[in-house]
């Protein structure tokens, strides 16, 4: 599942269960649609669900070419999550953006959105 959503000048994407290609169908165009009405780039929270689990083949190529084809349009990263794998792929995956990307505990909501808003840490 990934859901998304535009709140307080954000784009909130929650990502939930095991991504496969078909999660993109949906998902690709809403970002577009965004990202085209937006002057410049798009800061974004990603929250990852307690269910999140990674993607399944067809869904990682579908991110990948997602990345690739929109790196450009991405503004600061924020990543929630639970996992210890989730935080280590947060900074593995911040090397290959150009966008800043942190990984945030799900206590620190409120700090990652002001993170991604303002780049000052608020904790």
């Amino acid at each position: 599942m990934l859901a998304l959503k535009e709140e307080n000048g954000l784009l909130w994407i929650r990502a939930g269960g095991r991504l496969g290609d078909e999660a993109y169908d949906r998902f690709v165009p809403q970002f577009e649609h965004i990202a085209e009405r937006e002057a410049g780039t798009v800061p974004m929270v990603i929250e990852l669900a307690p269910d999140f689990s990674g993607w399944d083949f067809g869904g990682l190529w579908r991110d990948l070419k997602f990345d690739i084809r929109h790196k450009d349009r991405f503004g600061r990263i924020a990543i929630i999550g639970d996992s210890e794998w989730e935080e280590w792929g947060t900074k593995l995956s911040s090397s290959l953006f150009r966008a800043e990307m942190k990984f945030f505990r799900p206590t620190l909501r409120s700090h990652a959105e002001s993170w991604v808003q303002t780049g000052e840490d608020a904790a």
